[in-house]
């Protein structure tokens, strides 16, 4: 009986011992999981904020890039508005009565006849016929334009150019702020 007792004693501690083993297993494949888990946790909040960050951009790249494409638009409207009002504005002038054409080319010719003297004179077509032209300012020919007059200096080396599209480009460039901000401001 000694030996049983010596066999059943090894056997219990053997026992003993794989259920320690066992448990040790188990704790350690349960901390295991457990740290898994929380790695799990842990990976899929910083993917989580990294997906809010990512789609925030995207929703800020999106609201940027509309907003550019708005203004974009706003400045074209805008453009096209200044545009068709210089454009309305030359066809004002062109479509000048006669009597008013006369009155301002009669206050034109004495300020070119006083800066060159005598000179050549260009018109278009329709303005050939009514423009008066005092002694030494001859007529040139015609030149295409809507309307006013181009002075040359006998030698071409001067011209003064006071056809409705300059004097209005001149004008523009120089009150287009203001007119803008009248429009728009």
């Amino acid at each position: 009986m000694g030996l049983d007792k010596v066999v059943g004693e090894i056997l219990r501690r053997g026992e003993e011992k794989r259920k320690e083993i066992i448990s040790l297993g188990e704790k350690d494949r349960d901390e295991q999981v457990h740290q898994a888990e929380k790695k799990v946790v842990e990976d899929r909040l910083k993917a989580e904020k990294r997906t809010e960050a990512a789609i925030a951009q995207m929703e800020q790249q999106e609201l940027s890039s509309a907003e550019l494409e708005s203004k974009k638009a706003l400045l074209a409207a805008q453009r096209q508005v200044m545009e068709d009002l210089k454009e309305q504005v030359l066809g004002e002038l062109e479509n000048y009565s006669l009597e008013k054409r006369r009155r301002l080319y009669s206050k034109l010719v004495p300020i070119a006849k006083k800066e060159l003297g005598e000179c050549l004179v260009y018109t278009n077509k329709a303005d050939k016929a009514m423009v008066q032209l005092p002694s030494g300012m001859t007529h040139a020919g015609t030149i295409d334009c809507r309307g006013g007059l181009v002075f040359e200096s006998k030698d071409g080396s001067f011209r003064l150019d006071y056809r409705f599209e300059s004097i209005l480009d001149d004008l523009w460039s120089e009150k287009m702020r203001e007119i803008y901000n009248k429009l728009f401001g």
